[in-house]
């Protein structure tokens, strides 16, 4: 017996969950009837008997399984492979193999070739069809159909591989991407995984995993995130895959390994060379520009603090709510658009999982935020660009919601693979739900240890079932309503357990409550103009002329928000690797600023950095 795609889905939330599940709430988060998901947990608990699982069920209290670890991982392993390959495909998993089939072939591919393989009608196919187009249209990508010969993809090289290298990151679970940073992190073995869609693209990732573990060390996690490593090993495996095919990036030039010097760079080109030679295939100079993210740079030269500036202005005037008065928006939403395209790395084709939510809920803001970019970001040069919107979007929102910060007492760590504005969001909406927390930060899984050290964490939230001596919950991507009560029910005992958090002290002494405005005004004009100064003396060299304006309203900002201890949100937790030259000006700034008796937060000075060459 098979389950279907539901089903399938059911059996994964119970055995990840840590509490009973009731059928209401399952009805609700699939969007169907109690009645259906009984009927589907029939099937389910069979399933499980055949696994020599136990299934208990409960009135006014719900259903659950008990099982010890070991068989808990294989009944997941077993359920994230073979059932998930071999279930009867509904039109969304049909859709998947189409643009899979079709992305491996170099040739026309014939609806009765695809019907055959799937297991259905060729009218079915034909009928799909119709949605593939609809589905690769935002990547600039157009379905051919030719008369006797079948269907092909045509589009520039690049795009097609932004658009799958999307299609199949998007389509990882969060069990899938702990098994694959575990046996990447560890010494654990190789496991069976079937989450590719397709046997050639899962042998030529698992030759890249491999070679990645063998170089993995401790020190790498300093110069990329965990999702920068998932996607390396996505794009590098499309990159073999493609090139075996002979489908390169605009021809075979060979790549000048000495033009790469620094160290996130030398990685990179380890690993590739590594895979490469395995394979018998050539080290091409865009192959290494696509693997690094570099090849898809299209926004250099923008001044990204006036564009940031004008963004939020114009969104301003569209909506009626002056956004330039909250600074902390000006500050994520440059950090964010640097990382995106300045850097421009690994963030080309990201996923957010609430973009088609955002799209749906706040189609005005949405609106206004895309015309902002086509005006002054030149949104025709981003390729899926409702994924790009709805994170900006998520910086407004929090915007809007986070007008008074309140004090929490249990410290909690989000674990995930999101993006930061996808993490924020979900802090403001578990926060806005339970008034007894805070989240602190949001990290990977090989953060975590580290991050709760510094923080302090009295609780993790993780996506992920990672093994810690401080209490961990294991909830949905996007936390339920479940997941809500389970994080309440965590939080009791710990306050009364002694957790409870006092917030530390501001870097200044207590002001006096009757401090005169005037004077406060005065002592933070006079403090700003002399930092201002001192970097103007020191990075002379360095500071670009048009950016001075902004560097001195910068620091006049920094030292009001330092003076109010209302410095920039440290949330944003990242291991973003520096240059030798960036981490001596850190070094440079941070004593310019200790002489001065004015202490700031890391991102404070790595905001600094902006303004420097």
């Amino acid at each position: 017996m098979m389950l279907s795609e539901r089903e399938l889905k059911i059996a994964i939330k119970l055995l990840e969950a840590k509490l009973p599940m009731k059928t209401k709430d399952l009805s609700q988060d699939f969007a169907v009837s109690t009645r259906t998901i009984k009927y589907d947990l029939e099937h389910v608990k069979e399933w499980f008997q055949r696994q020599q699982i136990t299934v208990h069920a409960q009135p006014n209290k719900g259903i659950w399984v008990t099982c010890d670890d070991c068989m808990r991982k294989t009944a997941l392993q077993q359920l994230l492979g073979d059932e998930r390959w071999r279930q009867s495909p509904d039109q969304n998993v049909r859709l998947q193999r189409i643009l899979v089939t079709m992305f491996l072939s170099q040739d026309y591919v014939t609806a009765n070739a695809l019907a055959e393989n799937l297991q259905v009608s060729r009218n079915t196919i034909l009928s799909d069809m119709n949605f593939v187009s609809e589905y690769v249209e935002p990547w600039m990508i157009q379905l051919e159909r030719m008369k006797r010969k079948g269907y092909r993809f045509i589009g520039a090289e690049l795009n097609m591989r932004l658009f799958m290298e999307h299609l199949i990151y998007a389509n990882l679970t969060n069990y899938e991407i702990y098994q694959i940073m575990t046996r990447i992190t560890t010494d654990e073995g190789e496991s069976e995984q079937q989450f590719l869609m397709d046997a050639t693209l899962l042998s030529m990732f698992k030759i890249a995993e491999r070679h990645l573990k063998k170089l993995y060390t401790p020190a790498i996690a300093q110069l990329f995130h965990q999702s920068d490593l998932i996607l390396l090993l996505i794009r590098l495996t499309i990159s073999i895959v493609r090139l075996e095919k002979g489908q390169t990036i605009d021809g075979y030039r060979v790549l000048n390994k000495s033009l790469y010097t620094d160290d996130a760079s030398l990685f990179m080109l380890t690993l590739m060379e590594n895979v490469l030679t395995e394979l018998e295939l050539p080290l091409l100079h865009n192959e290494f520009l696509y693997l690094s993210g570099d090849i898809a740079k299209d926004a250099r030269g923008i001044d990204l603090t006036i564009v940031t500036n004008q963004v939020i202005q114009y969104v301003s005037e569209k909506e009626g709510m002056d956004y330039s008065k909250d600074p902390k928006l000006f500050n994520r939403l440059f950090a964010h658009l640097s990382l995106r395209l300045n850097k421009g790395v690994f963030n080309v084709s990201e996923v957010n999982p609430f973009a088609d939510e955002i799209k749906a809920d706040y189609p005005r803001l949405f609106k206004n935020i895309t015309e902002a970019c086509q005006i002054h970001l030149g949104l025709s040069a981003v390729i899926n660009h409702d994924a790009f919107i709805s994170l900006i979007a998520l910086h407004f929102l929090s915007s809007y919601e986070n007008t008074f910060a309140t004090k929490r007492k249990v410290r909690g760590l989000y674990v995930c693979a999101t993006g930061g504005g996808v993490a924020r969001l979900i802090k403001t909406r578990v926060e806005k739900e339970i008034h007894d927390i805070e989240i602190v930060g949001y990290c990977s899984i090989m953060e975590v240890e580290e991050l709760c050290k510094r923080e302090q964490v009295d609780l993790i939230i993780s996506v992920f079932p990672i093994q810690s001596t401080i209490p961990v919950i294991v909830v949905e991507a996007i936390p339920t309503k479940r997941d809500i009560e389970m994080i309440r029910e965590h939080v009791k005992p710990l306050l009364k357990d002694g957790y409870s958090y006092q917030p530390s002290l501001p870097h200044h002494n207590a002001r006096l409550a009757n401090e005169e405005s005037e004077q406060v005004s005065l002592e933070i004009m006079l403090k700003g103009f002399e930092i201002f100064h001192e970097i103007s003396m020191v990075f002379q060299k360095d500071i670009r002329e048009e950016r001075k304006q902004g560097l001195q309203f910068h620091i006049f900002l920094m030292v009001h928000r330092s003076y109010f201890d209302k410095q920039y949100d440290d949330f944003l937790y990242t291991n973003q690797s520096l240059s030798e030259k960036q981490q001596g000006d850190i070094e440079t700034l941070k004593k310019i600023l200790e002489q001065l008796q004015v202490s700031v937060q890391r991102a404070e000075l790595m905001a600094l950095l902006q303004y420097l060459k």
